[in-house]
């Protein structure tokens, strides 16, 4: 069996413009996977990355030799040793999609080829409640409104802005110079805490928004307010400045998104300051490299919260890992992406639609047990190679 064919799909919709891959062997069986550049700025960069290794490396490729094709694109393209977003995005969605050839050619869900799944369904945060709020007020109206969902955790974002089409911007050089604004953002998860009750979790997004001295105190003042764990308390770049802040707050600290393959998981998890590790799996290395991250994670004892924000492929891909690994501990999950206006849902069965009793199931195979809407998707086709 062969690598026939690899179209590349940058959707165009509104939320989100996943990068998606989808690989076909001369038999016919086709794999998905998905670069994790869906928001933000990249996609034609990672789109790119894709096509350049496909033509290099993947036509024409045994899509059963996972191992060596990674490793000789790892060895042989340059840019994939000590890469960054883009070039691990590009080799993620490709090793991605060879998995779910493998597991679509043998009948089986990807999970298995892994020893199988752990548990039948995943605990999950819902991410994107806040979707069209205008103020810290509609905020905290939204978190009421979504534990009343039946969403049992919440991510917040308290240094972002709110912007006028009421989406979330993320803080621009830091906030040192608006101490107005800081206290806000603690007044606001104060609100949400009382508003939504002690037995609802609340997870925190900080997005490296304040100075080191300023984010040790900022952590201080949520002790009192039973804080699941703050995430992105600094650059993902300075690990120095995460032991400082580490050092110095009660509060689990997880981070991740932006390490790429297990090297530079490696040296965060040396210093032994992180609680939660947060792979994700478009862009760390793909579904084998995250497996090998939370391996050596579960050596320092330390959780796996994959990042997920992409499409319903990401999402399911998500899930297989989720599934079948020891150290899982929550799902970062999207279940309002449908009310976003111009959104694009590029599979046939949507995964937010999905919730089954409070929890996340794993999706059933062959593969990553997800089929991409051809009627959608063929109208955002980047590119083509055979």
């Amino acid at each position: 069996m062969k690598i026939a064919k690899a179209t590349i799909y940058i959707i165009d919709g509104e939320g989100l413009k996943p990068v998606i891959l989808k690989l076909v062997t001369d038999e016919g069986i086709s794999g998905l996977g998905e670069a994790a550049i869906s928001f933000g700025c990249g996609r034609t960069g990672a789109a790119g990355m894709i096509q350049d290794l496909c033509k290099r490396f993947v036509i024409g490729a045994d899509p059963g030799k996972i191992n060596a094709l990674v490793g000789e694109m790892y060895d042989q393209s340059f840019w994939l040793k000590n890469p960054g977003g883009i070039a691990g995005a590009g080799l993620s969605a490709i090793e991605q999609a060879l998995w779910d050839i493998r597991a679509r050619s043998l009948g089986v869900p990807t999970h298995d080829l892994f020893g199988g799944r752990m548990r039948d369904s995943l605990s999950y945060y819902a991410n994107g409640w806040y979707f069209g709020a205008r103020s810290i007020s509609d905020l905290v109206r939204r978190a009421e409104a979504t534990v009343r969902d039946g969403h049992r955790a919440l991510k917040l974002y308290p240094l972002a802005q709110i912007q006028p089409n009421g989406t979330l911007r993320h803080p621009t050089n830091r906030l040192a110079d608006d101490p107005a604004a800081v206290r806000q953002a603690l007044d606001y998860v104060a609100q949400v805490r009382r508003t939504v009750g002690p037995d609802v979790q609340l997870m925190l997004d900080l997005s490296g928004g304040l100075s080191v001295g300023d984010m040790v105190r900022f952590a201080r003042e949520l002790e009192d307010l039973d804080i699941a764990f703050i995430e992105e308390v600094n650059d993902p770049a300075d690990l120095g400045a995460l032991e400082q802040i580490a050092a110095k707050t009660r509060l689990q600290i997880a981070c991740g998104e932006r390490q790429y393959l297990q090297f530079g998981f490696r040296d965060l998890l040396e210093r032994r300051v992180v609680s939660i590790l947060q792979p994700d799996i478009g862009n760390a290395g793909g579904f084998a490299e995250a497996h090998r991250i939370a391996a050596m994670a579960n050596a320092y004892g330390v959780k796996i919260q994959p990042h997920v924000c992409g499409s319903s492929v990401a999402a399911s891909v998500a899930a297989h890992f989720s599934a079948s690994i020891p150290n899982f501990y929550v799902q970062e999950h999207f279940p309002y992406w449908a009310k976003v206006p111009g959104w694009i849902e590029v599979a046939t069965e949507p995964f937010e639609s999905c919730l089954k009793d409070g929890a996340l199931p794993v999706p059933e195979g062959p593969g990553y047990g997800v089929t991409l809407n051809e009627d959608v998707v063929k109208d955002h086709v980047w590119a083509e190679l055979d």
